[in-house]
């Protein structure tokens, strides 16, 4: 009959450890070592903490700018949209708008015109040009 050798628990292997023990004790680290070691670690955990914590700030700062720009140019279309509607229809109609133009107009002027580019040769026509020539 055969008997298993009897295991010492130095031998015995866990999912934190494995067999032999603590193999940062057989390599030869000392106490001072050791403790440099996890200070080094908790240094660059706190740097990468620190790096996404500005990262995030940053971001959460442009996404405030951005809605508070897009707040201000919502309220100047509103007061100018509020302007032309005070308007009479002749004074509109001498802007060459009418009442059902209005929003639109207004939102066109606030997009801008944009220049126009070929798609097969890449030549671009300013937005801006005039038709009519000096001869």
């Amino acid at each position: 009959m055969m008997t298993q050798p009897i295991r010492t628990f130095e031998d015995l292997t866990s999912e934190t450890a494995p067999a032999g023990g603590n193999d940062i004790a057989k390599i030869g680290f000392t106490f001072d070592d050791r403790r440099l070691i996890e200070l080094r670690a908790r240094y660059a955990r706190a740097e990468v903490v620190a790096n996404a914590l500005g990262d995030a700030l940053l971001w959460v700062g442009r996404v405030y700018g951005r809605l508070v720009a897009g707040f201000k140019a919502d309220l100047k279309l509103r007061a100018a949209e509020a302007q032309l509607n005070r308007m009479t229809d002749r004074e509109l109609a001498d802007l060459g708008l009418c009442r059902a133009d209005i929003a639109f107009a207004v939102r066109e002027a606030a997009e801008g015109v944009l220049p126009q580019i070929d798609g097969v040769t890449g030549h671009v026509t300013a937005a801006n040009q005039n038709l009519r020539r000096a001869a």
